[in-house]
């Protein structure tokens, strides 16, 4: 019986360590006040040269068909916040081109500030000899059943 109940402790312990640490309050401010407004009520871009590399990696390492990146341009940042739930992230557009492909393309990334890690919903096709977004190809085969 004492080992099943240290085996549990053990498990619930694993577990909880296992888990994302939320985001404060404090976290999402400084984000936020990272964010300039010019003189025409515009946000200017954010252009960190660490993300931007971080981003540049992300690109060479996920879509192996890129030859290389040209423009890295920051486009949003987005909050969610509720009494369960809080994350953040910047998005990113990135202008590449693609082996054997004549016109550059466009891949969207998102950047997360609490974790510094890239993400992106984004994959090459193909057929159409352009990135797609596969969260979109998901909802649709959802409302489609």
């Amino acid at each position: 019986m004492k080992k099943i109940l240290l085996l549990s402790v053990a498990l619930l312990s694993l577990g909880l360590s296992a888990q994302d640490k939320k985001i404060t309050i404090p976290d999402l401010k400084a984000q936020f006040d990272l964010l300039n407004e010019n003189e025409a009520g515009e946000i200017d871009p954010i252009n960190d040269k660490e993300i931007n590399k971080k981003v540049k990696f992300f690109i060479e390492e996920k879509f192996l068909n890129v030859e290389y990146t040209r423009n890295i341009i920051w486009d949003s940042y987005e909050t969610f916040l509720s009494p369960f739930d809080r994350y953040h992230y910047h998005t990113y557009i990135v202008q590449v081109k693609v082996e054997e492909v004549d016109r550059l393309k466009y891949i969207e990334v998102k950047y997360n500030p609490n974790t510094d890690e890239i993400e992106s919903n984004f994959e090459w096709n193909e057929d159409i000899e352009d990135f797609e977004e596969l969260e979109e190809e998901k909802e649709a085969a959802a409302i489609n059943t």
